[in-house]
């Protein structure tokens, strides 16, 4: 199989119960959210199965608590000896600035006191966030943009025909957040973050992402796909 990257969101927070935005608020996972990362490694970690230890070389995590914390229960660390691990700022959430904690609707309520979006309905894709910790859309993307160099020079080698035994040949997993997940996922297929494109990641969800055709410029999110392949030759009893 071609290189893979996996994408897995954080789990279950006090405030995702709530919708508030999350950046640099360092919580911890919640009871479920342990519980839900645990069940979710039961069923995607393994041989032949989405996160394969085997075949991962690098792993990127965001340096946050949750983050952190959902790694080691999806992947502990004697199920990564073979793989190079990387606290890594790029990984961070969004910065929410003066919407930090706060949830959607509270954040639209104090624009339209403030006397915007009289055109339109704030989108953080368009208009980022306010204050010092706030980022713009533009440079959320070029951490993305700088991150995924980094995975398809890891992927390169393999997909131009390089050895496949070789450590960087392998799959990459991400460990980060909703927000910047979503936005990988728009800046790995080349869509500019206004893109009108909705995604959902479900706090503990994982996302496959690759490559079409086995070419390193071909990057594609994987709709649906095989992760072990049948012990059976190649032919064998086929119409």
């Amino acid at each position: 199989m071609s290189p893979r990257l996996i994408l897995a969101r954080h789990g279950e927070t006090a405030w995702t119960l709530t919708g508030a935005h999350t950046s640099t608020t360092d919580l911890p996972l919640t009871a479920r959210g342990r519980a839900t990362i645990s069940l979710v490694a039961g069923q995607s970690v393994g041989a032949g199965r989405a996160i394969d230890p085997a075949r991962l070389s690098h792993v990127f995590v965001s340096p946050r608590l949750r983050a952190r914390e959902t790694l080691d229960l999806l992947l502990p660390a004697a199920a990564r000896t073979g793989s190079t691990v990387a606290v890594d700022e790029r990984c961070r959430e969004w910065g929410y600035g003066e919407y930090e904690g706060l949830p959607p609707a509270e954040i639209r309520a104090r624009r339209r006191q403030a006397g915007l979006d009289t055109l339109r309905p704030w989108d953080i894709w368009v208009d980022g966030t306010p204050g010092a910790d706030g980022e713009t859309a533009q440079s959320v993307a070029d951490r993305i943009d700088d991150l995924i160099a980094d995975v398809r020079r890891i992927q390169a080698h393999a997909l131009r025909g390089g050895d496949r035994e070789a450590a960087d040949d392998r799959d990459v997993l991400i460990v980060a957040h909703g927000h910047f997940l979503r936005a990988f996922v728009k800046r790995w297929v080349g869509l500019p973050l206004a893109s009108p494109l909705l995604l959902v990641l479900d706090p503990g969800g994982i996302a496959v992402m690759g490559y079409a055709h086995g070419r390193v410029e071909e990057p594609a999110w994987v709709v649906g796909g095989v992760f072990g392949l049948a012990d059976v030759p190649v032919g064998d009893g086929g119409n």
